[in-house]
């Protein structure tokens, strides 16, 4: 089973609810670097690197999004879940690229 992403500041996320309320006009870039699971007998499955385009009202729900595109990447490509985290920071590109980018850092 997937692990819990926990997202939320009461949950244990470190990013501020007013940040995951933010409204992005134009679709984001969503990074995450170095992404592992696990997979059935709970082995560590090599990491990987992922972005996913993404149009959603809030960051919140575009990193709900992302939660479970990278779950069902997992289970497709390696039969593996996701782990539990938590939110440590969005890392935000120029504001003036052309298609806005936000890297995901997650931890432990």
């Amino acid at each position: 089973m997937h692990g819990k992403w926990r997202l939320e500041p009461e949950d244990g996320g470190q990013v501020e609810a007013t940040a995951l309320a933010l409204q992005p006009v134009d679709p984001v870039v969503y990074a995450m670097k170095d992404v592992w699971g696990f997979d059935d007998d709970e082995l560590p499955i090599e990491p990987f690197d992922i972005e996913i385009r993404i149009q959603a009202t809030t960051v919140r729900e575009a990193l709900t999004i992302f939660e479970r595109a990278v779950g069902d990447y997992m289970l497709t490509n390696f039969e593996a879940y996701n782990r539990p985290l938590y939110l440590e920071r969005l890392l935000w590109g120029d504001e003036f690229e052309e298609v806005k980018t936000c890297e995901i850092v997650m931890a432990g």
